[in-house]
């Protein structure tokens, strides 16, 4: 019986379905049946009645619901414990969406490795969705995802206000020369490209293509080569070494804005590291930019 499936468990009890707990994990259906199908053959019980309206706990599953809970409390608790300390952290565990790591973080990396030598620092990128789903197995400490994402165990803090912008090549003169070109986005599960394919359907832009990349720089670097369009936060373009070779566009229905938040697991141990480093992010300055 691993972590995993239980935490799939937890999540079927509490939104009584297969879709919507595959929406609070970040995975697709299939999955969360074939773990919940795989807990049953282990412990020999079915632990849902399943019909029309949904799923609920069977006699069996309420037996496991308050021991699946406190066995997912322990572990993050053990996890966070060992390398998280209050008052000798020896560990910071960084998750971040990738533009926000290059862009906004770095500075304050910096300032904190400066004030604090003997402290290690582990950072990872990833989307919004994996990196909640890491804060919320304990496997960071503090993540910076975009928002809104509310969740009833995660903590979340706006740090930044992101102002979004249409990035295309220098031969697009205005926002409608760019309906239905190929959106060069992060895969799926990024904020940025959720709110991009919304922006341009509103806009009356889509259908698009979507030319699927890893790292910001090739984003842009395709962007300015012509191959497609973005949309990222401007202070990531105004940032990237292809700046001359691109056009920014201000969006203008009002909607250009996303905040990112620093977020951290509900009852995760107290980590002094955690607070450091944001007194060292709040201690830098903001990076000014116009579209152009």
């Amino acid at each position: 019986m691993d972590l995993k499936a239980l935490r799939t468990f937890l999540a079927v009890a509490e939104t009584g379905s297969i879709s919507a707990a595959s929406g609070q994990l970040h995975s697709v259906q299939s999955n969360i049946t074939a773990r919940i199908k795989a807990l049953e053959a282990e412990l020999g019980a079915e632990l849902f009645l399943r019909s029309r309206r949904g799923m609920r706990l069977s006699a069996a599953g309420e037996v496991l619901l308050p021991h699946a809970r406190e066995v997912i409390a322990a572990a993050a608790r053990a996890r966070r414990a060992v390398e998280g300390f209050a008052d000798r952290p020896a560990l910071l565990r960084l998750g971040s969406m990738e533009t926000t790591l290059a862009v906004r973080l770095t500075p304050a990396l910096a300032r904190f490795r400066a004030a604090h030598p003997g402290l290690r620092i582990r950072a990872e990128t990833g989307t919004t969705g994996e990196l909640a789903a890491r804060l919320l197995e304990g496997e960071i400490d503090l993540g910076f995802i975009a928002g809104p994402f509310p969740h009833p165990d995660l903590i979340a803090t706006p740090v930044f206000r992101e102002e979004m912008v249409l990035v295309t090549h220098p031969d697009l003169p205005d926002i409608a020369a760019a309906a239905n070109q190929t959106v060069i986005a992060f895969r799926a599960g990024c904020s940025y490209r959720a709110f991009a394919l919304d922006w341009l359907r509103r806009a009356g832009l889509a259908p698009n293509d979507i030319f699927e990349l890893g790292t910001l720089d090739g984003i842009l670097g395709c962007v300015a080569a012509g191959i497609g369009i973005a949309l990222l936060p401007l202070s990531a373009a105004q940032a990237s070494p292809h700046r001359a070779g691109l056009r920014l566009h201000r969006l203008k229905d009002g909607a250009g804005h996303i905040d990112t938040l620093a977020v951290t697991g509900r009852g995760a141990p107290e980590n002094a590291a955690v607070a450091g480093f944001l007194d060292c992010l709040a201690a830098g300055p903001a990076r000014p930019g116009r579209p152009g």
